[in-house]
């Protein structure tokens, strides 16, 4: 994958998703600070012809505000910022699930595997054959208890 198309997926992902879920208006980028998470050196040119993109900004729905930092020449630096304004979700995006709270969700989730489970003799049986734990505590205590009655014999 292209070093813009990294910056890209990485920025979009770290900032302006989490930036949307909590419903920020804006959100701040640091060239450095994208630079170093994506363990980078030398590609302070490339993070910031990418963050200043039209592209960039199209991709990841949001819009430039303004440009802080950085040298008196205005090109790229690590100590440049880029404010951006978060827009509605971009159109060509997929749709994300909004979070439930409270986990009501994980009701729609009962019973999903239960044709799976039954197939292979319920859900107990399956557990046992994949632990492979052989007999059950009441069963080994069982057992035992016929062992010492035939002794006694």
């Amino acid at each position: 994958m292209k070093p813009t198309e990294l910056t890209k997926k990485h920025v979009i992902s770290a900032y302006v998703e989490p930036a949307r879920l909590r419903g920020d208006n804006t959100i701040r980028v640091k060239v450095g600070s994208v630079q170093k998470a994506l363990g980078w050196t030398n590609r302070t040119p490339s993070v910031f012809s990418t963050l200043k993109s039209r592209d960039f900004q199209k991709e990841a729905g949001v819009e430039l505000i303004e440009k802080t930092g950085g040298p008196a020449s205005g090109g790229p630096s690590t100590t440049v910022q880029f404010v951006y304004r978060v827009l509605a979700e971009p159109a060509d995006s997929p749709k994300t699930a909004k979070p439930i709270p409270n986990g009501a969700g994980l009701e729609k989730l009962y019973g999903i595997l239960a044709d799976s489970y039954a197939e292979l003799g319920g859900g107990e049986a399956y557990l046992k054959a994949e632990r492979n734990w052989g007999p059950d505590v009441w069963e080994r205590y069982e057992n035992e208890e016929r062992a010492r009655k035939e002794i006694r014999k």
